[in-house]
């Protein structure tokens, strides 16, 4: 089995990442890390997780996961992502993967060198629409392709969400 850390027990984790790890047989949530320990806590008796730290650097040197599963602010992804590699754990980085290019340079270069899975949870590249689309324009179906339109559309949040704050690549 794959024990996978949460790092992060906002509400993103707990309706998208969690339902998800657990859809997978071999997959274990094993650990919720938080900033907040009360908040690590509540999670993870409201989701029966085992363990829950309020600590990122109690995460890192657990001996018990094997890949974590990064939902913290944006600005904080990189920093994560690179500290858990370093860590030796398998990663699962929400998007976007970095705030910067910078940034991501040096988190792929830590990728390159340890060996390890690195990813951006960008789904859409693996949802069952993406892959009909793609067939659909390989095949000449439509006949030659010359303008694509599409649109995106979130929940709203509230200005002081973590989502709109620049200083945390929101």
């Amino acid at each position: 089995r794959l024990r996978v850390a949460l790092v992060g027990a906002g509400a993103v984790a707990a309706r998208c990442h969690l339902p998800a790890i657990r859809a997978v047989p071999e997959v274990r949530p094993t650990l919720v890390v938080d900033a907040d320990a009360e908040r690590a806590r509540r999670f993870a008796a409201e989701h029966k997780i085992p363990t829950a730290y309020g600590s990122y650097a109690q995460l890192l040197t657990d001996p018990r996961i094997d890949a974590v599963y990064i939902a913290v602010p944006n600005g904080l992804h990189g920093r994560w992502t690179k500290a858990a590699l370093e860590a030796g754990k398998h990663v699962l980085c929400e998007k976007p993967f970095t705030a910067n290019a910078e940034e991501a340079a040096s988190v792929a270069e830590a990728a390159r060198h340890s060996g390890l899975v690195v990813m951006e949870a960008f789904h859409y590249r693996y949802h069952a629409l993406t892959a009909r689309m793609l067939e659909i324009l390989n095949s000449d179906e439509l006949g030659s392709i010359t303008k694509m339109a599409a649109w995106i559309y979130f929940p709203r949040v509230p200005p002081t969400n973590a989502r709109w704050v620049y200083q945390l690549a929101g």
